[in-house]
């Protein structure tokens, strides 16, 4: 079965700023509706009906992630490529003598066919294949070859930067109970052992059992035996394993620079890997240090980043010597965005190692920005633990010293503008004058004409509310404002952003609320202010703690399976950096969030060893405890189930509960209702009655790209008590049903709730997610700018691309993810058709802007044969047919099909001229 064949992205920028305008809610409309207090008010009881009527988008209060959205990196190494064969791993009995033929009956095959085909890496134990170099051309020859099983492109798997900050996880821990695990219950993660796969670790860090002696170096034994052993030949106390599978210099996105050179030293020179193993399993050597979620569990360094990105066939490689080296847990901080099919080597590496009774924790992606159906892979897989992230519940931050208050006035950065300076003195501050906007009256400065009256040179204090951050700083800029303050228009601090109007020499910032208002009150009382800048930092309180990070990826998986799976601390998490670089540092993403899992895991497994992984799962969704939706968190909604899973974790609940629901999460598909069955257990010494409840989350719908927010309608109906006898267990029949608006590309979710009626077990939950109506509905040539109105994006065509060795190409955008990509060309006199490519799992466009190129050599396959061989001369047509995600490949109507316009084919070696020019817009490289 030939698949996945990807060329190489180029992009072309268009205007698709059209959304869906109507029916829109504004903010106080949306509070009338759904205004409730608290987490468990959201949780009514099941009365069959929708908990929360209105198919109308919701304006949020703050920007979401996509407004920010970068240009499209490349996400595939070049002339790389992952070569599956047929047989099963070892780990799942495959033999080592049918691997080994079918190497050979490749390594025959490519001979035959005169490939340039260079061998890379040997997988075999939780996935079977190579990874090989070859050229374009070459990769879609091997799609044809009956020993191959199915190619794949090597992904590029980004590295994550990090930014300086001082040591606070510890508010993190007491976000998901880690604290009280370890204190109160006595939990440390005692012989269980985590793989970090990142940039390595610092093993002389004093958090992480190192002397606190930069110059000493650990290496492994060999690369067979990765034991981590000192100059005296001493075994790392809490490193067990170790290696460096890419060595100084390497950048998978460098060409010059993206070949691996191995070694036994899996010191971390860039910090990510020392951070995340921090908040695995620090232990605090002195007052300045940190303590992580697992103090006490053994840590094994596999670093796979060095300067720069990596690949997947490294991540694969890595994956195999954890699994042989005895973790119990894998933690991967790391992601291929827009990578999906169970059938990926990372994914199906991930789902056997669980089958293989080992827990894979992942990050979920911070591809926010990318709008729906954003998890990446391996964070897809269906079997592991996905993490997205939340903001921790307090941040170190900057402040401004003014004389008449008191306390610093504490600043967050205003994202897209300059950092304020952190010496000396600013100019004057003044305030744009004052206006009325819908019934409000207030500074902030959102027209031009407010700034008539404004000093040149001074620093702005407006405030926040009723048009977006950009245009109060451009409006500041042009009065000619050198700073620009934003203070709160509600209780606590906010960073936020203004994209890219920040002009150079004008600094900003975000305040609080009450920052702002005493500033205020010194400037209308005729006071000179001014700021004194200074490089003193202190602790506030974060006022975006508790809620999901602005990057969190969005799930649900594009095979509807539920994801991401639980939610734990990923913004603004200090933890263990290099000592060379400071000891400590501040870092950001669902990259910190996946290790706070990893060590919750081995807290729950020291105290029950024999879970298996999927248990492992479950039981930290059933006491996870949902969060407010991000973007506007006092309307009441819960956030999207697809984003944050299960909700934050809370590990010493999930250690001390004696009563749990299965299957954790709910998978529902498409449709307008689903059926299940979830089962209750009940472990303790007495019978338990429960209530059922439920409360939906918010949606989303229309635009993959920049979707529309819809309040919560799915219902839920069910028994309304059941009671589970002690040391028993009993099945519950449930029927949820999908809110009903009739949009396109409509993801919902909620969550299933059982209450104990003694209000003194937890509260068992289980969430869902599900897409309304039929999802082979969704077109892949184009995307719904609004409800009504489907943008078509045809593919584009190139004869006599610049390759010399092609013939034709063609420029392909997906708005969704095709599950079955053929290119045909057809020959218009006798009709014959020829195989140009076939692929699979094939990737949506990141953004509105991006088309794929696929270029074609003028070959195919000869008959039956393996063997490649120029088609007849003569005149053709491209013909590109996607099948919709989860689509029958027998149902035509689940095709969206394309037709070149026609060109000249001429025999080999001779260059047919061009007929024309490109059939629409413009080549991609141009």
């Amino acid at each position: 079965m030939p698949v996945a064949v990807i060329p190489w992205l180029r992009v072309m920028t268009r205007n698709t700023d059209a959304d869906d305008s109507t029916h829109r809610f504004d903010r106080r409309t949306v509070m009338k509706l759904a205004s409730v207090a608290g987490l468990e008010a959201v949780f009514g009881t099941v009365s069959g009906t929708a908990d929360t009527s209105g198919p109308g988008p919701i304006d949020p209060d703050r920007e979401p992630p996509w407004d920010a959205r970068e240009g499209a990196p490349d996400r595939w190494v070049r002339d790389r490529w992952f070569v599956a064969f047929d047989a099963e791993p070892r780990a799942r009995g495959g033999g080592p003598s049918t691997q080994a033929n079918e190497r050979a009956q490749f390594r025959a095959d490519v001979r035959a066919e005169g490939l340039g085909v260079t061998e890379r890496h040997d997988f075999t134990r939780l996935w079977n294949g190579l990874s090989v170099t070859a050229e374009f051309g070459d990769a879609v020859a091997m799609t044809a070859l009956d020993s191959v099983a199915a190619v794949y492109p090597v992904a590029i798997v980004d590295r994550p930067e990090p930014a300086d900050a001082s040591p606070m996880l510890e508010t993190a821990l007491s976000m998901t109970g880690a604290d009280a695990a370890q204190s109160e219950l006595g939990f440390t993660g005692d012989g269980r052992s985590v793989a970090v796969i990142d940039t390595g670790i610092d093993y002389n860090h004093p958090d992480l059992g190192g002397s606190g002696d930069g110059s000493v170096v650990y290496t492994a034994e060999s690369e067979s035996d990765r034991t981590l052993t000192g100059p005296a030949g001493d075994v790392h106390p809490r490193i067990s394993h170790g290696w460096d599978y890419v060595g100084a210099g390497y950048d998978a996105g460098d060409p010059g620079a993206d070949e691996p050179n191995p070694d036994p030293d899996p010191m971390d020179p860039q910090g990510h890997g020392t951070h995340v193993s921090g908040i695995v399993a620090a232990d605090a050597a002195g007052e300045e240090g940190v303590t992580g979620v697992a103090p006490d569990a053994t840590l094994g360094a596999y670093k796979i980043f060095d300067t720069g990105s990596s690949t997947a066939e490294i991540i694969v490689a890595a994956m195999e010597d954890a699994y042989a080296d005895g973790m119990d847990v894998i933690n991967m901080s790391l992601g291929a965005s827009l990578q999906w099919g169970q059938a990926y080597p990372t994914t199906a590496a991930s789902n056997e190692l669980v089958s293989q009774g080992v827990v894979v924790v992942n990050s979920a992606g911070n591809e926010g920005e990318m709008g729906a159906w954003s998890m990446s892979a391996p964070a897809n897989a269906h079997d592991v633990i996905s993490v997205a992230s939340a903001e921790n519940t307090h941040l170190t931050a900057n402040g401004f010293e003014v004389d008449g208050i008191d306390d610093p006035v504490p600043y967050l950065e205003l994202s897209g503008a300059e950092l304020p300076p952190t010496e000396g003195e600013s100019a004057p501050l003044a305030l744009p004058a004052q206006s009325e906007i819908g019934g409000e009256t207030g500074y902030f400065g959102c027209d031009p004409a407010d700034f008539a009256d404004f000093p040149e040179g001074h620093v702005a204090l407006i405030q926040r509310g009723h048009c977006a951050f950009a245009q109060k700083y451009e409006n500041a800029v042009a009065a000619g404002a050198t700073g620009v303050v934003i203070f709160n228009n509600v209780a606590g601090l906010f960073s936020g952003t203004i994209a890219d109007a920040g002009v150079e020499g004008v600094w900003g910032a975000g305040i609080s609320d009450t920052g702002g208002a005493a500033l205020v009150d010194l400037l209308e009382s005729g006071e000179t202010v001014t700021f004194d800048f200074t490089e003193e930092t202190f602790t506030v309180p974060n006022p975006n703690g508790g809620l999901l990070s602005s990057f969190s990826s969005y799930g649900q998986d594009v095979e509807l399976a539920f994801g991401p799976s639980v939610t734990a601390p990923g913004g603004l998490i200090t933890s263990t950096y290099p000592l060379a670089q400071g000891g400590y540092a501040m870092l950001s993403g669902t990259s910190m969030a996946a290790p706070h899992v990893a060590g919750s895991v081995a807290l729950l497994l020291e105290a029950e060893p024999d879970l298996d992984p999927l248990d492992v799962r479950d039981r930290l969704q059933n006491v996870a405890e949902p969060q407010p939706w991000s973007l506007a968190p006092d309307i009441g909604a819960l956030d999207h189930s697809f984003r944050q899973g299960a909700g934050m974790i809370q590990v010493d609940d999930a250690i001390t509960a004696d009563q749990r629901v299965t299957p954790g999460q709910l998978s529902l598909g498409d449709g307008t209702a689903a059926e299940a069955t979830v089962t209750l257990t009940n472990d303790g010494e007495a019978d338990i009655t429960y209530e059922l409840g439920h409360a939906g989350s918010v949606g989303t719908a229309v635009n993959t790209f920049s979707p529309g927010f819809y309040l919560p309608g799915s219902s839920v109906s069910g028994p309304k008590t059941v009671t589970v006898p002690a040391g028993e267990s009993v099945s519950v029949d449930l029927t949820i049903s999908a809110p009903g608006y009739g949009l396109p590309n409509h993801q919902y979710g909620g969550y299933v709730a059982f209450r104990p009626t003694d209000e003194v077990n937890d509260v068992l939950r289980i969430p869902y997610s599900g897409y309304e109506g039929d999802y082979q509905d969704l077109p892949l040539l184009g995307y719904y700018a609004a409800a009504d109105d489907f943008v078509v994006q045809e593919p584009r065509f190139q004869e006599s691309p610049d390759d010399p060795d092609a013939v034709a190409a063609v420029e392909a955008f997906f708005g969704h993810y095709p599950q079955e990509l053929h290119v045909t060309a057809v020959n218009e006199r006798t009709g014959q058709s020829f195989t140009v490519l076939e692929q699979e799992y094939a990737p949506r466009s990141p953004d509105p802007e991006t088309y794929y190129e696929y270029v074609w050599d003028g070959r195919t396959r000869a008959g039956e044969s393996d063997n490649r061989r120029p088609v007849p001369p003569g005149t053709y047509t491209l013909t590109v047919e996607a099948l919709r995600a989860l689509g029958d490949p027998e149902n035509p109507d689940h095709w969206d099909t394309w037709e070149s316009p026609t060109f000249r084919v001429s025999p080999p070696g001779k260059r047919a001229p061009a007929t024309g020019e490109a059939a629409s817009g413009l080549p991609a490289d141009e």
